[in-house]
């Protein structure tokens, strides 16, 4: 693994990792976390993956990047971040996952550079986002009301305790490989209380960015393959609005969709050799004619092992 440091054409810094082998071929697989995530979320994963090689990349506002609340977090500048970061590492083509709010990027990056993209895949991310009731030419109020009920925890506590809370929510899933992915998330402060890296700040400025996309035009134009992965975790029923997500993604002349019984939203961490298979797959079978029909299987349910 080799880090770089990335600038962006507005003058930010940023951190990247490169993993590929020596000889390492082929279209590389560029990784985008989730808000309040980091690059290195995604170890667990490629630690399982074949295909070489990968990135992975704190985006702007996240782990390394020197963005602070005032920066543009329009999904939109995001998206150039990712195509400048191909740029500067001399890739002709790319696969782009992202995860969460990373979805919405790669997305973004799908369609704003398709001769760059060879295929996408949005896992529990980038369709099912909170914009609707929140686009521009909508009641400010909603807007406001919906950005201060996603407002974060100012955290403050104890890492050890932090990190209870998630063993508790992870059930099983927990391990010390996913704690140790989680380590960059947090800034311990002296006293041993922990918070964000990114901040309250910053998390609400690149969550106001996100409210700000719509990805259904994005989403009805790209021509590369689109993988998108929906998290249902067990004993929790979608509601109407997801529901209406997954028959939209369902009619999008080239995505394939899955809905993952059991997964946590935070999938990467709980079956990371389940994903790392996932993006294995799409990426030898994006260039199959297969991947490029668009008359594809719509739903393929995976049935998940208690989580």
């Amino acid at each position: 693994m080799t880090d770089v440091m990335l600038r962006t054409s507005d003058g930010l810094v940023s951190t990247a990792s490169l993993h590929a082998p020596a000889g390492a071929t082929g279209a590389p697989v560029i990784l985008l976390h989730g808000l309040s995530q980091q690059r290195r979320f995604w170890n667990p994963v490629v630690a399982r993956m074949r295909h070489a090689p990968v990135v992975t990349i704190d985006q702007r506002g996240h782990g390394a990047s020197t963005a602070g609340p005032q920066a543009d977090y329009s999904i939109d500048r995001c998206a150039r971040d990712v195509i400048e970061l191909a740029e500067s590492l001399a890739y002709p083509r790319i696969h782009v996952v992202g995860h969460s709010w990373g979805g919405a990027v790669a997305l973004r990056v799908t369609a704003a550079a398709p001769d760059l993209v060879e295929s996408c895949c949005l896992i529990d991310g980038g369709l099912s986002t909170p914009s609707a009731p929140a686009l521009p030419g909508s009641d400010p109020a909603i807007r406001e009301a919906l950005l201060e009920r996603l407002r974060p925890p100012e955290l403050g506590i104890p890492i050890d305790e932090i990190w209870t809370i998630l063993a508790r929510g992870m059930g099983d899933a927990w391990s010390d490989e996913a704690q140790q992915a989680l380590v960059p998330t947090y800034s311990v402060d002296p006293d041993g209380t922990a918070r964000t890296v990114i901040g309250v700040d910053r998390h609400m400025s690149v969550l106001a960015g996100l409210l700000d996309y719509d990805p259904w035009p994005d989403a009805e134009n790209v021509r590369q393959p689109v993988w998108a992965i929906f998290c249902e975790p067990r004993g929790v029923q979608s509601d109407e609005s997801r529901l209406r997500v997954i028959e939209r993604a369902q009619q999008m002349p080239h995505a394939l969709v899955q809905r993952w019984h059991g997964a946590m939203h935070d999938v990467p961490l709980q079956w990371p050799a389940l994903v790392a298979g996932l993006i294995d797959t799409l990426v030898e079978s994006s260039s199959s004619k297969l991947a490029r029909r668009s008359q594809l299987p719509s739903v393929t349910d995976i049935l998940g092992v208690s989580a």
